[in-house]
């Protein structure tokens, strides 16, 4: 089939088209150079997200900081989400998702690594807002790459399965982690900082090869010679007999845009998609809001019940095993449940967890309730974030994932001016209440989103 050239009717009733053929292969038509650098890109990206803190103290004591100096840094490194994610995301829907991975893991990479060689409080908060423009984009950009090449049915396991070996392994870098840190006092921290800019090793593995083009974004912008390659090059991974690539799929020809072409931005504007938008875009910053709260000020709350220093921190390690166990629970569920349900049955067991914790019953039910918290984020993660990529159309679905998890983070930066002010003049109880109104919202939120599982991208779409 040409570029220049539609398939007849009558034809096109008896051949698939490229995105029906994606979503009838027995498995994803990605090598395994794909998926390594699939799996590198998502530990990285929560390896940046979990190892600063980490490496606070390391940083205070080698730089002269103040606790207080750490506040611009962290601010900045959420702002920089908030654009990275944008900015990417609508590189990758007028561009390709080939050039939008490419910025995203460069980025990323040259802000972990300039990190190690900070010198002072300005240029740690300057770094930080590059990492972090890296950081927001490659979760929402990976997701809706696997969904756009994964067939209908297995969209949500592949992440799963990503997620699940990035909690071992995060793990172990953690535990590791304490030990490098306790033997480089001095300069442990740039290290764990500068392993951050091994991201860097993905890029590579963008070609025609392992993280070739999206065929589904080829195919919407009227490239459909080059997507039906593609696609049968897919075939041909996914264990599918070879065929002709000539007048193999009914793919009908986009008509040619006279004038500007619509951006993305100001599609997601306009009804249909501006209800969705605001649905997933609510639903993550109002759920920020109540996670960083939590998760920022565990020990406090833990302290404010009760318990004392050194078992909050304890709890608090202790939370970073749950995900492993959420994992393996998501990767059996996430394709037999509809998406919306896990996320908000483990939205709500993260607020009756939080209840647990400020119950008053004990240390013990503190403990427990701080193990579900996290065991409930864990679970809602995966499904949220595939909910997020495979309910937008194809032409706005790099902007619109990268802005609902982008913008959504910024939830995160609201919630020291909510719940902390809380937790200082009222007390643990009721910033715990804070929290659970939070996300209890939030799930109320996400109730009015469309249903996903077992349907087509395009099925989703229209």
């Amino acid at each position: 089939m040409s570029d220049e050239t539609t398939v007849p009717a009558s034809v096109a009733q008896t051949r698939p088209t490229i995105a029906q053929a994606i979503d009838a292969m027995p498995r994803v038509g990605l090598n395994r150079g794909a998926w390594f650098a699939l799996f590198l890109a998502y530990f990285f990206t929560n390896y940046e997200i979990s190892v600063f803190a980490l490496t606070i103290p390391g940083i205070r004591n080698s730089l002269g900081l103040e606790t207080a100096d750490f506040g611009l840094p962290v601010t900045l490194n959420l702002v920089g989400y908030a654009i990275g994610a944008y900015a990417f995301g609508y590189i990758a829907d007028r561009k390709g998702r080939q050039l939008g991975l490419l910025l995203t893991f460069i980025t990323l990479g040259v802000g972990g690594l300039a990190t190690a060689f900070v010198w002072d409080g300005l240029s740690l908060a300057l770094f930080r807002f590059v990492a972090g423009c890296g950081m927001g984009a490659v979760l929402a950009l990976c997701t809706a790459y696997i969904g756009e090449m994964a067939p209908q049915n297995r969209r949500g396991q592949y992440l799963a399965r990503i997620y699940l070996w990035g909690a071992f392994l995060l793990l172990a870098s953690g535990l590791l982690s304490l030990p490098l840190l306790e033997a480089l006092p001095d300069s442990g921290w740039r290290v764990l900082l500068g392993f951050g800019g091994a991201v860097l090793l993905v890029v590579p593995f963008i070609n025609s090869r392992s993280l070739m083009e999206s065929p589904r974004w080829l195919a919407e912008h009227g490239r459909i010679r080059e997507a039906s390659v593609i696609a049968h090059r897919m075939r041909g991974l996914a264990g599918l007999p070879p065929e002709a690539v000539d007048e193999d799929f009914a793919e009908e020809l986009k008509p040619v845009a006279h004038g500007p072409v619509e951006s993305p931005l100001r599609s997601l504007l306009r009804r249909p998609l501006l209800g969705r938008l605001l649905v997933v875009l609510g639903f993550w910053f109002i759920f920020y809001i109540g996670m960083y709260a939590f998760t920022s000020y565990l020990p406090l709350i833990l302290e404010g019940i009760g318990v004392s220093t050194s078992n909050a921190l304890i709890i608090t390690v202790l939370t970073r095993a749950t995900p492993i166990v959420a994992a393996l629970i998501v990767v059996f569920l996430i394709e037999r449940m509809e998406r919306r349900t896990i996320v908000i049955g483990g939205v709500l067991l993260f607020a009756a967890a939080v209840a647990l914790v400020i119950s008053g019953l004990g240390e013990w039910a503190a403990t427990a309730g701080a193990l579900l918290a996290t065991f409930g984020i864990a679970v809602m993660a995966t499904p949220a974030y595939t909910y997020t990529a495979e309910v937008f159309p194809t032409r706005a679905r790099g902007t619109a994932a990268s802005i609902c998890d982008g913008i959504g983070h910024l939830g995160g930066a609201v919630a020291p001016l909510i719940v902390l002010p809380i937790l200082v003049q009222s007390g643990a109880v009721p910033a715990g209440i804070a929290i659970i109104a939070a996300v209890v919202l939030s799930a109320v939120i996400i109730a009015f989103g469309v249903r996903t599982r077992n349907r087509s991208l395009e099925e989703i779409a229209s």
